[in-house]
């Protein structure tokens, strides 16, 4: 198992996708950071911007995963480690972790970026260390949960270009549903009806009115456990926790705890499915 995991790895590391797409996400948070900077005239706050990369984490799994795993299916690769005597439960975890490793180090390039232009101008944190080191454990356990859905598609899926198409689509479809689903939990059971303003514009007479966009009752339970259970959630609820005035929730020092538990769950069902479907699969 070490062996295959080590030549899996330093295969990956010869990937120029994953340099690529490294390099990419660098200059994403160097970009972000310059221009949080660019808008303050001393130190500023980066808080804002250290999690903007995790909503992109899908796309960024299912680019690189369906072109590794594809090209070991175009190149026989798989083939030749079944034949060498290799299990598939070592040939889909030795994929899985490799997989996970370059997602969370793409990741930590952006997280790179940040850190280098913030140091260099006078950059700091608003937000309390501990909070910010768990949203950042559950960043890293969202780029894992990508990669596991993104692993078992490329591992059940033989034919490389339309593993690309199919993970681009399931990336796009969560990053879509997600932030729908955000933008309707977010919506105020309340809102402002200005009944009359005096000659200078100003609302002399306000009345507050029920929201028809409102969801409650169970509907909102509903929704806000697929929030949190889609790692696509929670990166949209991790981009707009923070701003340049700090945490914007408060309520979000609590819910680190609950995501790490979905983002172990998904990963677990995702690596047992598929698994169990790549031990079935017919390999010519």
């Amino acid at each position: 198992m070490n062996r295959l995991f080590a030549s899996t790895f330093f295969r990956m590391l010869k990937k120029i996708v994953f340099w690529i797409l490294l390099i990419c996400m660098f200059a994403y948070g160097v970009y972000s950071a310059s221009n949080v900077a660019s808008e303050a005239s001393a130190g500023f706050a980066i808080d804002g911007c250290v999690f903007e990369f995790a909503p992109f984490m899908g796309l960024v799994a299912a680019v690189f995963i369906s072109l590794f795993v594809g090209s070991e299916y175009s190149d026989g690769t798989i083939r030749n480690k079944l034949v060498v005597g290799h299990s598939r439960m070592q040939i889909y975890l030795a994929n899985l972790i490799v997989c996970s490793i370059a997602c969370v180090l793409i990741s930590l390039a952006y997280a790179a970026g940040i850190i280098m232009v913030g140091s260099s101008k006078g950059g700091e944190l608003l937000t309390e260390t501990s909070i910010v080191s768990m949203c950042l454990i559950c960043s890293v356990l969202v780029s894992i949960a990508f990669a596991s859905i993104m692993t078992m598609l490329a591992m059940l899926n033989t034919n490389k270009a339309g593993n690309v198409v199919v993970s681009m689509i399931l990336a796009l479809v969560l990053l879509v549903s997600s932030s729908y689903i955000y933008q309707r939990l977010g919506e105020p059971e309340m809102y402002d009806n200005y009944v009359s303003v005096n000659e200078v514009g100003v609302p002399t007479q306000v009345e507050q009115l029920p929201n028809p966009l409102y969801i409650d009752g169970t509907s909102r339970t509903v929704l806000e456990v697929v929030n949190d259970l889609f790692p696509s959630g929670q990166a949209m609820q991790l981009a707009d926790a923070f701003d340049s005035e700090g945490i914007t929730n408060k309520g979000i020092e609590n819910d680190p705890y609950q995501w790490i538990g979905y983002s172990l769950l998904v990963i677990l069902l995702t690596s047992g499915m598929g698994i169990a479907l790549f031990r079935k699969k017919e390999i010519r």
